[in-house]
């Protein structure tokens, strides 16, 4: 969002709809029930639990039932409004926040259009790419850009550079396969992954995000992308290869998905080389850097990110595929490790103990994802799918 860290809220709770649980939900945060200028939006594939980051100058919470999945609201919609506490404000969290929809509710109707027209131009959002179709080559996951990302993550997403890109035109009869990246990474690190495709039955996503935001931010941000472009395409599957930290992120949306019992389309989780425990130079950086880097805080072994990642497995039906690599080519430490990330993070308990499949290959950190091994098992666990 334009808005800065220090500028933003996050508000946590339950919405209800008797006459439509299962219909999707919009919840729309704004200044005054009458303004035409949203703040931020997010899709929810039915009604239950819900968490979001919003301006703290959000007033009020706006949702209803798409029941024509057309991102604009119809008086005929089941809605609810929500006055948010007077606590809520910048730097605030306010929890068990309850919204009932009902269908021709006595309360005064919103102002604002079709929330899909809205995006980038003033609904004080980032420019969020969403199902933009471009190709690896992009200059926008140039090496410069995509380090931005880690050490000014605002600038990143206010030059509109975050999102899910379409590597091929979207069609609806093939099945969508995402790829997220790690820190400091983008889109290219997957260029030979993508490639080994079989796009007759598959189309390759890309998820690009600024790497120094903290994790949970970045899986609630997954979240609702993809909440959002299944209520606008409605694809029936989806598989998420993820490589090092990108399976953090990935894993954070995974949990909200558990928790909602939404995301029923999620096939498969691919980990490659993930610090599922953490990493231990990200304390360093905490303690000593004059500067901490958000994303850092999330990283340090034993955070509360970390702590509680893993408390809840994936949903039922979606199989977590957990690839590890060994091959230790580092000048220095002589700990089990892929050369960046230790075998003991890699292979936390909790996530072995989760895990469908578990894989080694004798492969440092980047290497594996250009190994031919690899590339063939990767392709042999969506083919099985």
């Amino acid at each position: 969002m334009q808005e800065s860290r220090a500028q933003l809220g996050r508000i946590a709770g339950e919405t209800r709809s008797a006459s439509c649980p299962d219909c999707p939900i919009v919840l729309v945060a704004l200044e005054k029930p009458d303004s035409t200028h949203v703040h931020t939006y997010r899709v929810y594939e039915r009604a239950g639990g819900f968490s979001l980051v919003i301006p703290g100058v959000s007033r009020y919470l706006f949702a209803f039932n798409d029941l024509n999945n057309d991102f604009q609201f119809q008086d005929n919609e089941p809605h609810a409004w929500l006055h948010l506490p007077e606590s809520f404000g910048a730097g605030a969290q306010v929890d068990n926040l309850k919204l009932t929809l009902t269908p021709r509710a006595n309360q005064p109707l919103p102002a604002f259009g079709n929330l899909f027209d809205l995006r980038g131009a003033n609904s004080g959002s980032i420019d969020v790419q969403l199902g933009s179709p471009t190709h690896l080559s992009d200059p926008r996951f140039d090496e410069d850009i995509a380090e931005t990302g880690l050490w000014q993550p605002w600038r990143f997403m206010k030059e509109g550079y975050a999102g899910v890109y379409f590597l091929d035109e979207y069609d609806p009869g093939k099945i969508p396969v995402l790829f997220v990246h790690g820190i400091n990474g983008s889109p290219r690190n997957f260029a030979m992954l993508a490639g080994s495709l079989d796009r007759k039955r598959f189309q390759p996503w890309v998820f690009y995000y600024p790497s120094g935001i903290e994790l949970a931010a970045m899986g609630d941000a997954l979240f609702g992308l993809l909440s959002e472009l299944h209520h606008r395409h409605g694809f029936n599957d989806l598989h998420i290869v993820a490589h090092s930290m990108g399976g953090l992120v990935s894993r954070g949306y995974i949990k909200t998905c558990a928790r909602t019992d939404t995301c029923r389309y999620l096939r498969s989780f691919v980990s490659i080389s993930s610090p599922f425990g953490g990493h231990e130079a990200a304390r360093s950086g905490v303690v000593y850097a004059p500067a901490v880097i958000p994303v850092w805080r999330s990283m340090v072994p034993g955070s509360g990110f970390l702590r509680t990642l893993l408390t809840e497995p994936p949903p039922a039906g979606v199989a977590h595929h957990l690839l590890f690599g060994y091959r230790n080519n580092a000048m220095v430490g002589s700990a089990s490790s892929d050369g960046t990330i230790s075998l003991t993070s890699q292979l936390r308990p909790e996530a072995q103990s989760q895990a469908t499949s578990i894989r080694g290959f004798n492969e440092d950190h980047m290497s594996i994802l250009d190994a031919a091994e690899v590339l063939r098992y990767v392709n042999h666990l969506l083919e099985a799918r």
